[in-house]
């Protein structure tokens, strides 16, 4: 057994619609961190799912439903942290706004 630390989320932009942003492959993983920082003017909302292999975003996946932030402000995510993502299962994410929030999630991945 091999434990990495990696960083699943290079920092980018949520899209508008649900898109995914990190998937276990060949591995299980584990979320330690994840930040999302609105750089916009006004207040986003986010929501974020951790759907199993071959599955859908809809309300049973939803982790963080339309969380509003704040302008300016960044958001660490602790509903998220120590989550667990079975090989195959992954994670996406979306913003009220598109380009307007940014992600950044690092954990482990145990092969």
């Amino acid at each position: 057994m091999a434990v990495t630390l990696k960083q699943f989320t290079p920092a980018q932009y949520l899209t508008g619609s649900a898109a995914t942003y990190y998937t276990a492959t060949n591995c299980t993983a584990r979320i330690d961190n994840c930040t999302l920082t609105n750089t916009d003017a006004g207040a986003i909302t986010v929501t974020v799912y951790i759907i199993a292999s071959g599955g859908t975003a809809s309300a049973d996946e939803t982790i963080i439903s339309a969380k509003s932030i704040a302008a300016g402000d960044c958001y660490t995510c602790p509903e998220l942290v120590g989550k667990t993502i079975p090989s195959g299962s992954f994670v996406q994410a979306l913003a009220s706004t598109a380009s307007k929030i940014v992600i950044h999630m690092s954990g482990i991945e145990v092969t």
